[in-house]
């Protein structure tokens, strides 16, 4: 959990210090996410086999994170 927050922390630092330097790195990252990761066509046909893979990830950490000693 803790290197989860600490990724996220960074990434969210980055991500401030791009809109505040380099704005036109920010429009070109959202562009990129959009046209290779954010695509309406992976939904549409593979909606199935990405719902199941996001099940079965979602189910496993959830496991994992019940099995930890608190």
């Amino acid at each position: 959990m803790f290197l989860l927050r600490l990724f996220v922390g960074v990434v969210l630092v980055m991500l401030g210090l791009g809109y505040l330097f380099h704005p036109e790195s920010i429009i070109n990252l959202n562009a990129f996410m959009r046209d290779n990761v954010f695509k309406d066509t992976y939904v549409l046909l593979s909606n199935r086999r990405i719902g199941s893979i996001l099940l079965v990830i979602g189910f496993i950490l959830l496991i994992l994170t019940f099995q930890m000693p608190r």
